[in-house]
């Protein structure tokens, strides 16, 4: 005989109120790391972060596909060889290409959203070339997760590809001041008004340049 489950626990589905305000957050800007002139949010960090609003067992990325692009050495006379390393080693460059899916459920286990960002990434010169493999896979990984990420909004690194900022890109959601939302919260209009500001304030500036 199988189990029916409550009719009250049927109804609840999707992500609560906490979990979006925590979502329209401006990002930790202890979470951001600097490579040349780009600005990212660490793998480790969103993984966290990801933990954090949504629990443990409640999201997973899936490497969806893995390609490999090319590979090559790097002997004493390549342009690329380092130039404080004694002239008497072979190093590799490694690259592949990878779409990772990001799924997100919500505290009953219900699927809410799914994203599949792709990323290519060449490791570091390496002189193993077995660890110059890893390196690229794990690299690659990694960036294609933060991709698929930042469609979660700005506590995920969303504001980041607008010129590295740390201030709310999103600044606002619907979600939480509409009434015919599951997470708005009757009485906290008040919380709620300069958020909608913003939003009406955000989509009148992309009306103006024509983005909707």
């Amino acid at each position: 005989m199988s189990e029916q489950m409550d009719p009250a626990m049927e109804q609840k589905r999707g992500l609560t109120r906490m979990q979006v305000k925590r979502l329209v957050q401006a990002i930790n800007p202890d979470f951001v790391e600097k490579k040349q002139s780009q600005s990212y949010m660490a793998q480790h960090e969103v993984r966290a972060e990801l933990t954090r609003i949504f629990g443990y067992g409640n999201w997973d990325s899936q490497v969806e596909e893995m390609q490999f692009v090319y590979e090559y050495e790097v002997g004493p006379d390549h342009p690329e060889y380092p130039k404080d390393k004694p002239k008497n080693k072979i190093y590799w460059r490694v690259c592949y290409r990878a779409a990772v899916r990001l799924t997100i459920r919500d505290y009953w286990g219900n699927e809410v959203c799914s994203f599949v960002e792709w990323h290519a990434e060449a490791n570091s010169i390496l002189p193993d070339r077995g660890e110059a493999h890893a390196m690229a896979i794990t690299s690659v990984e990694s960036y294609a997760l933060r991709r698929a990420a930042i469609n979660l909004g700005d506590r995920l690194g969303l504001g980041l590809y607008k010129k590295g900022q740390t201030d709310p890109l999103v600044r606002g959601t619907l979600q939480l001041i509409d009434p015919a939302s599951p997470q708005y919260a009757q009485g906290e209009e008040k919380e709620a008004a300069p958020g909608l500001a913003r939003l009406q304030e955000a989509t009148n500036t992309a009306d103006e340049r024509g983005e909707n």
